[in-house]
Parts: structure tokens; sequence; C-alpha cells
């Protein structure tokens, strides 16, 4: 049970993180935003991990460590331009596909895979995702796909969901051979530093930028922060694949959102719909 609370507290802090990344992204760029948000994390975690201690490093860790900053960095900055493009309400809950991507990953990765009960849970996770960005109109039943073609924030998401497949598993890899606490400072710290020549060619003036929105941004990084920690203590007690469907959930709390303060209305009873189905399929996965 304590696995699935801190799962659900990963998905709170998404929902919270992304929200108040999508009102950033009106004043700054994603390179600024992406910066700020690893250096706000990489400073909160530092009193913590000089607190418990260094961890040993042992060549799979600086291996783990290696592909998950790398894959990071792209998935970060595709993550950004997604919900600066497109409406948050619709390329979001196109994440909630990364647990039906770990029916592939994780048992090839790390050999761990979902009783019938989790599959059950996963699956309908991904049912609900998929019918809260359906048209209204019956017709238009293959609406989200079409928008993955349509749609450059919906196609960089689709990405997003299926690289963070790859490396919710590496995240396993990485707090085995560490700690929790310490590999959440390890990879974003380096992806910190490959930020930073990034934000140099791309980004216009980011120390203004960031001095503008100081507040907003440091509450992204917060938010990041308490996600990653509640994740990385999670896939110590449960599967990763039910942490990850688990976090997905976050999206139910966007369509909400979107709903009730930036008058995303659109498709608005699918959505709710969808937002049932995506519940039933966390409850099914808590009772397994």
């Amino acid at each position: 049970m304590l696995g699935f609370l801190l799962a659900f507290g990963t998905a709170i802090s998404e929902a919270l993180k992304d929200v108040t990344s999508k009102h950033n992204l009106h004043h700054i760029d994603e390179y600024t935003a992406a910066f700020s948000m690893h250096l706000v994390q990489s400073l909160l975690l530092i009193p913590v991990v000089w607190y418990v201690g260094m961890e040993a490093m042992s060549p799979r860790f600086l291996w783990a460590l290696l592909a998950s900053s790398l894959l990071q960095l792209g998935v970060i900055l595709l993550y950004f331009k997604a919900i600066k493009r497109s409406e948050i309400s619709v390329t979001l809950p196109l994440i909630t596909l990364t647990p039906l991507f770990m029916l592939i990953t994780s048992p090839i990765m790390i050999g761990e895979f979902p009783s019938f009960l989790g599959l059950l849970g996963i699956l309908t996770i991904v049912i609900g995702t998929y019918i809260s960005n359906m048209s209204e109109d019956p017709k238009k039943i293959f609406a989200p796909f079409v928008s993955l073609v349509k749609n450059q924030g919906s196609r960089y998401m689709l990405l997003v969901a299926f690289i963070w497949s790859i490396t919710a598993n590496i995240d396993k890899i990485g707090v085995e051979e560490t700690s929790p606490v310490f590999w959440a400072f390890s990879k974003d710290f380096v992806i910190l530093f490959y930020l930073i020549p990034i934000l140099w060619r791309k980004s216009n003036n980011p120390g203004l930028q960031i001095r503008n929105r100081k507040w907003p941004l440091l509450m992204v990084g917060f938010f990041k922060t308490t996600s990653v920690l509640a994740q990385m203590f999670a896939i110590q007690l449960i599967l990763v694949p039910y942490v990850i469907s688990i976090k997905r959930s976050s999206a139910v709390f966007i369509i909400l959102y979107a709903f009730l303060f930036l008058n995303e209305r659109k498709n608005i009873r699918n959505r709710i719909i969808g937002i049932i189905v995506i519940m039933i399929g966390l409850y099914i996965i808590a009772i397994s």
C-alpha cells in the first residue's frame, strides 16, 4: 500500500509541475524552463545527499547514469516543446501510454511483468486515455490517431511516452545500485550540465527570463523534486509498470484543471468518461 501511495503522490506532483510549466512557457522558452527545473531540483537535493552520504558508484550504475541522462535530456526538451505548442488537455494524456510500452520494455530490460489484474489495470488506463482524446462525433472514433498526424505536440508527447518506458526501467537499475535519493540527484545533476551549452546557444537572455519568473520556476523545480523522490522510493516497493501507470494518472488532474481554469472544454464529455475509466484502472492496480 505504501508503494501505491507514493506512486499516487508522484501523480499529484506531476500534475502540479505540468500546470505550472504551462503557465511559465507563456513567458519563457523551453530551454530556460528545462534548465531552471533541473537547477532547482539539484539545489534542493544537494543537502539531502550530503546528509545521507555519497554512494559507491559501480560500473553498472555509471552505464545506467549515462544512458538515462542522455535519453532524459532529449525527452525533457521534447516534453516542453509539446506542452508549449498544444493544449495540455490534448497532449499530456498521451503520456499515459507509457505503461503500455512498458509491457514490452520492462520484461526485456528488468524481467518485470504485471499479474493478470495488474495487466488489466494498465490496459484500462490506456483505454481511458484513448476515450479522453476521442471526438464526440462517433464517425471520428480514430480521431486520437489522426491528431498524432496533424498535431506536432501530440507527436512529440507520444515519443516522450515511449522513451519514458525505457528510462523508467533504467531508474530501477539505478536505485538498485545506489539509493532513491542519490540516483535522483545524480541523474538530474548530469542533465543540468548537458543543458548549459544548449541554453547558451538556443535561449535568448536566459538570466533575465529566470529573474522575471523566479518564483514560478522555483515551484516547478519543487514539484519535480517531490515527484522524482516519490517515484524512486515507489519503484523499490512495487513493479515499475504499476508505478508509471499510477504516475500517469496525473492526466486526470490536468484535464480537470484545464476544464476549470483554462477554458479547454472541447470534448469534455469524453474526457470525463475517460477520467472515470482511468480511475477504475487505478483501483484495479491497487487491489492487484
